[in-house]
């Protein structure tokens, strides 16, 4: 900067030493600013930066995961794939390592303790650390809470939470298992996805404001126990994308979304249902305001 205004500085030197002075006033000035602007932008960066972050991805890992998955890759996130077919873990692997990214697939029965310990030990080994675990729930989370004499993480099957499926207990089994490292490591997120449209296709008889309802209850839930448990480091949320018009649905349009509920922007987040259904719930209850000027 200096050598570009060395011309300037010198004439103004000639005609006005106060010039001058002024000058260098607003140089330092300038200087300041953009130092300043600098440090906020490195420290925005900073609390949205995944890169190197080690990201379990298990559960149904439908169209939403799979696209979220390659956007983790492609911004320097290490991505790991768990599932119970290997053929198609192991192309979608080979194609985000063809872009760059550094990814894995590990198969395992989601409903084996032994094997999910297995590679959870395996993980910790190559990797030495696990800072976050995305489950795609594939089913309704109906969940009737009240009939639950112990805390999520201790229910073990036949379990006393009533749900539909078996899906319910293996992605609990699931959460368990990976949430010791991040218990050693006294920190970690835990983000659920949640596909309207698809689970509608799988349970006709659904609702939004049910699913909606249903999967509150067990983000909260979940979230509340860790939080009491474990402390305030772990975190619980929830993405549930969708609404009752699945053209409208596009997997690309979520992927900041996951992307901030995975960073350290999200810190003070838990329990939380982050709602991405192109504004359907504004008018899901025709609710209206009434404003009255005295």
């Amino acid at each position: 900067m200096y050598q570009t205004l060395q011309p300037l500085i010198g004439c103004c030197y000639r005609v006005d030493r106060k010039s001058v002075g002024l000058l260098y006033e607003t140089i330092s000035i300038l200087t300041n600013i953009a130092f300043n602007t600098l440090q906020k932008n490195a420290f925005m960066n900073a609390l949205f930066d995944v890169k190197d972050k080690v990201v379990i991805l298990s559960g149904h890992q439908g169209r939403m995961g799979v696209s979220l998955a390659d956007c983790l890759v492609q911004e320097g996130a290490i991505v790991l794939l768990l599932g119970s077919c290997p053929e198609e873990g192991r192309a979608l692997v080979e194609a985000m390592i063809l872009k760059g990214g550094e990814a894995a697939f590990f198969e395992v029965d989601p409903s084996d303790a032994f094997g999910l310990l297995q590679v959870q030990e395996d993980i910790m080994l190559e990797y030495g650390r696990i800072d976050a675990l995305v489950y795609e729930l594939e089913g309704l989370p109906n969940m009737t809470m009240a009939s639950c004499s112990c805390g999520l993480l201790d229910v073990t099957p036949p379990t006393p939470c009533q749900s539909t499926n078996n899906w319910l207990e293996n992605a609990l089994l699931t959460i368990r298992t990976f949430l010791k490292p991040m218990l050693r490591q006294q920190e970690g997120s835990i983000v659920f996805l949640l596909d309207y449209p698809q689970t509608r296709r799988r349970v006709s008889e659904c609702t939004h404001t049910q699913v909606l309802r249903d999967v509150t209850v067990l983000t909260k839930a979940l979230a509340g126990e860790l939080v009491q448990r474990f402390g305030s480091t772990y975190r619980v949320n929830t993405l549930m994308v969708g609404n009752d018009n699945p053209v409208q649905f596009n997997p690309e349009n979520l992927q900041g979304t996951l992307h901030f509920l995975i960073s350290e922007a999200s810190l003070a987040m838990t329990g939380n249902i982050v709602l991405v259904d192109e504004g359907f719930h504004i008018f899901a209850d025709n609710a209206t305001l009434t404003t009255e000027f005295v």
